[in-house]
C-alpha cells in the first residue's frame, strides 16, 4: 500500500473523531456567545447542522485529493482537520475549566 492510501484512511477516521467531538463541543461554543438559554439551545442545534455540511466537505476534499492523486491536497486535508480536532479541544478544555467541572 502507498502511504497516500494510509494517509486517506487516516483521514476519514479523523473525519469521524472530528464529527463525535464537535457534536459535544456545540454547547461548549455555543457557551462562549454568551447568550441566554434558549438562545444556546438554538446556537447548538444551529452548530451541530454545520457540522453535517462541514464533515462531508472534509470527506469532499479527502476523496479528491486520493482519486485524483493530489498529494498535497491530501496532506492540506489532513492538516486542517488536526487543526479543527485540537482547536475544539482546547475551546472545550477552556470552557469547562472555566465553569469548574
Amino acid at each position: 500500500m502507498e502511504l497516500l492510501t494510509y494517509v486517506f484512511v487516516a483521514n476519514i477516521f479523523l473525519t469521524f473523531i472530528d464529527a463525535t467531538i464537535g457534536y459535544y463541543a456545540a454547547p461548549a461554543i455555543a457557551a462562549l456567545a454568551g447568550s441566554d438559554q434558549e438562545e444556546a439551545e438554538g446556537s447548538v442545534r444551529g452548530i451541530r447542522s454545520l457540522l453535517s455540511f462541514v464533515v462531508a466537505l472534509y470527506m469532499f476534499f479527502n476523496c479528491l485529493a486520493f482519486f485524483d492523486r493530489t498529494p498535497w491536497l491530501l496532506y492540506l486535508t489532513t492538516a486542517v482537520l488536526v487543526v479543527d480536532v485540537t482547536a475544539q479541544l482546547v475551546i472545550i478544555r477552556k470552557v469547562t475549566g472555566a465553569r469548574g467541572r
